[in-house]
């Protein structure tokens, strides 16, 4: 009996010490394995209302997260929040003209900064920054350099103040003469310099002659390779002052931000390296981002739905002319618009 005992009580011992080693294993795995892309585990929202920011994290595993006022400032001596298991933050202590910039790291050793995408415009739809895509070459496109956006004669006092906060320096403007003359733009105090590089919008739809469905989505197909073929020097232009690259951060536009400026993101982002299907996700988000400025028009108009959205043929038809007709992105960007691809890297990556 007293052997059997014994047996039973080594045994006990022998499975706890097992225990034990498999989690200091399991402890020198985590802190030796490499770092890891987070990128998609962590997001940051911003309400345009109250301007309180809301963080989700959807992993497991013990993570932190830091803050601060530039990507470059981050304070790693103080921790805002920690845990081990998906969660959502919202935090009510900021400044509301202030741009928070969040560091997320997962088990020590895998991290990536972020802020919010969609800016808390009250007057615009569709602002948002361009930064934090990942590239081909493993890097990322950078925070709070290059924002797209729809028109700007709406902003409130309350978005001419965010807007200064960020530093928007430079607006570069795609919209018709006609356009400007009936929406002209509100300026943050920091807008140093205008570019207008007009696209006529009745050159790339004319609704008038649109009767079905089929019809408006096809103006959009038509319109997307119209800004390939026939408004390069247009693109060229925008190229040649983000290669100034004194002239940071730049603000794009047209009217509802997500034709001539989604083209203009599509070719900016490409010039960089970010991968096609990332292009084509951040030009999708146009459609949910647009839809309560045009609820009311596609209400009373619905066969011009396919107008005031965007979809991914749209797009594609760009692209699919580009690799057709001029030989792939990278010939297009380099010959027909003049651009450094490494210039351009160098500028806006890290």
């Amino acid at each position: 009996m007293k052997r059997r005992y014994f047996k039973k009580f080594i045994g006990l011992h022998i499975a706890a010490i097992l225990v034990l080693l498999s989690a200091c294993n399991n402890e020198e795995n985590e802190s030796n394995m490499p770092p890891r892309d987070v990128s998609s585990h962590f997001s940051v929202e911003r309400n345009k209302s109250d301007k309180n920011y809301q963080l989700k994290i959807d992993q497991k595993g013990n993570w932190e997260v830091f803050a601060g006022t530039s990507p470059q400032n981050i304070n790693m001596n103080q921790v805002i929040a920690k845990g081990n298991s998906p969660k959502t933050i919202c935090l009510t202590d900021y400044p509301t003209n202030t741009r928070i910039f969040f560091k997320y790291v997962w088990e020590k050793n895998s991290n990536v900064i972020c802020s919010e995408r969609l800016l808390p415009m009250e007057g615009a739809y569709n602002v948002r920054d361009l930064g934090g895509y990942k590239t081909k070459e493993g890097k990322s496109v950078k925070w709070g350099c290059m924002f797209r956006s729809g028109d700007l004669n709406l902003l409130s006092s309350s978005d001419l103040t965010y807007l200064s906060g960020i530093g928007v320096k430079t607006i570069i403007d795609f919209r018709s003469e006609a356009e400007k003359t009936a929406a002209p733009d509100k300026f943050p105090d920091s807008h140093t310099k205008t570019y207008e590089f007009s696209i006529e919008a009745g050159n790339v739809i004319d609704m008038s002659k649109i009767k079905t469905i089929e019809e408006a989505e096809q103006a959009l197909v038509d319109g997307n390779i119209f800004f390939v073929n026939e408004c390069q020097q247009q693109y060229k232009d925008f190229f040649r002052v983000l290669m100034e690259g004194q002239r940071m951060p730049i603000l794009f536009h047209c009217s509802a931000g997500k034709d001539r400026a989604g083209f203009a993101a599509a070719l900016f982002l490409s010039s960089l390296g970010v991968e096609r299907e990332t292009i084509i996700e951040d030009y999708l988000l146009s459609e949910e981002f647009v839809r309560e400025k045009y609820a009311s028009l596609v209400e009373s108009m619905p066969i011009l739905a396919p107008v005031f959205g965007v979809r991914r043929e749209y797009i594609m038809a760009a692209f699919e002319t580009i690799d057709k007709d001029y030989g792939g992105m990278n010939n297009f960007l380099t010959k027909n618009l003049g651009v450094d691809l490494e210039k351009m890297k160098t500028l806006y990556t890290e």
